[in-house]
C-alpha cells in the first residue's frame, strides 16, 4: 500500500469515521459501519444492531454469483467484509481512501491480500479480478463512464455487486432529512447505455435497511437533542456576554446552514419514513457480457 509521509491535518469525514468505529466497537463490541438488515422478526434496538450487520453481510455473502474467485471491495470500510470473503476461501484485494480505515483493515487482512490506499478512480490498472464489491460505497462513485472503467479491473465474464441507497423523486414536496447517493433512475439510465453489462439480480431492501434510521433518529433525540440544549443553556444563562452576538452573528451569516442542520439532525425527520420516501436501498448484481 502507497502512503505519503506527508501528515495532514484528518477531514470532517475522517473525524466522523473515527468517532462512529470506536463508538461501535467499545459501546456495540462491532466495528461495522454499515447499515443493518432487519427481518420482520428482529426488534429494531441498538443491542440487536450488530446482529442486524452481521445479517447484512451474510446477506451479500448468500448472493454471490459462481465462479467467483477474485474480489476487488472497493471501499472496504473497515475491512469487515473482506475478512468474512477471506475466511469463506476468497481471494480479496481492498480499495479505501481513508488512512485510519486503511489501518483497521490491514490488521485483519494480516498479509492476505493487498489494499490500495486510493479512490477508485485512481486505482492503477493491471490486476483483475473476478468480481468487484461496492458495499455502500457505490454512491462516493463517479457515474459517468463508471461502466468503462469497470472493465479495466474485470476478467472476462466477470460480476459487479452494488449495495448501496439510491436516490428517488418525492411527490410529498418533502426535503430529505439525508444526502448521498445516486439518482436510481440515471443509474438506470447509464446502466442501459452500457451494453456489455447484463443485469442479474435486483432486490431492494430500502424496508430491511430503513429501520437502521430509527435508531439514528433515537439517538439524536435522546443523546444529541438534549446535549445541544444543555450546552445553549449554558452558555446562555452564565456567558450571556459572548452568547448573545455570537447567536445574533451566526444567525446573520449562517441562517440557511444552521436551518439545514436544524433540520436534518434535530428535527427529528432524520427518520425510517423520510428514507423511505426520498431514497431506495438497492442490490445489483451485473455480469460483464463482452461484444
Amino acid at each position: 500500500m502507497n502512503r505519503s509521509n506527508k501528515k495532514s491535518n484528518p477531514s470532517s469525514q475522517e473525524i466522523g469515521l473515527r468517532i462512529a468505529n470506536i463508538c461501535g466497537r467499545y459501546l456495540l463490541h462491532t466495528d461495522h459501519l454499515h447499515y443493518g438488515f432487519w427481518p420482520e422478526d428482529l426488534p429494531v434496538s441498538l443491542e440487536n444492531l450488530p446482529r442486524a450487520q452481521d445479517l447484512y453481510s451474510q446477506f451479500l455473502c448468500d448472493h454471490l454469483p459462481e465462479g467467483v474467485t477474485t474480489i476487488l471491495d472497493v471501499g472496504c470500510g473497515t475491512g469487515h467484509n473482506a475478512e468474512l470473503l477471506l475466511e469463506r476461501g476468497y481471494q480479496v484485494d481492498c480499495v479505501s481512501p481513508s488512512p485510519y480505515l486503511s489501518e483497521v483493515t490491514e490488521s485483519k487482512l494480516k498479509g492476505r491480500g493487498h489494499l490500495y490506499n486510493c479512490i477508485f478512480e485512481e486505482l492503477p490498472e493491471g490486476k483483475k479480478y473476478d468480481m468487484l464489491l461496492f458495499s455502500e460505497s457505490f454512491q462516493y462513485i463517479q457515474l459517468d463512464g463508471i461502466f468503462e472503467r469497470f472493465k479495466k479491473y474485470l476478467n472476462p465474464g466477470g460480476a459487479v455487486m452494488i449495495a448501496d441507497f439510491f436516490r428517488i423523486e418525492s411527490n410529498s414536496g418533502r426535503k430529505s432529512a439525508m444526502g448521498g447517493g445516486h439518482r436510481l433512475r440515471r443509474f438506470r439510465e447509464r446502466l442501459a447505455e452500457a451494453g456489455e453489462f447484463r443485469q442479474i439480480e435486483e432486490i431492494d431492501i430500502t424496508e430491511n435497511t430503513a429501520p437502521n434510521m430509527q435508531l439514528v433518529d433515537e439517538t439524536l433525540q435522546q443523546v444529541a437533542v438534549p446535549i445541544r440544549d444543555m450546552v445553549l443553556d449554558e452558555f446562555s444563562s452564565n456567558y450571556k456576554l459572548l452568547y448573545t452576538p455570537t447567536r445574533w452573528l451566526a444567525k446573520l451569516f449562517f441562517r440557511k446552514k444552521l436551518e439545514k442542520l436544524e433540520y436534518k439532525y434535530f428535527s427529528g425527520a432524520r427518520n425510517p419514513e423520510n428514507f423511505k420516501e426520498h431514497k431506495r436501498y438497492m442490490f445489483f448484481l451485473l455480469r460483464h457480457i463482452p461484444a
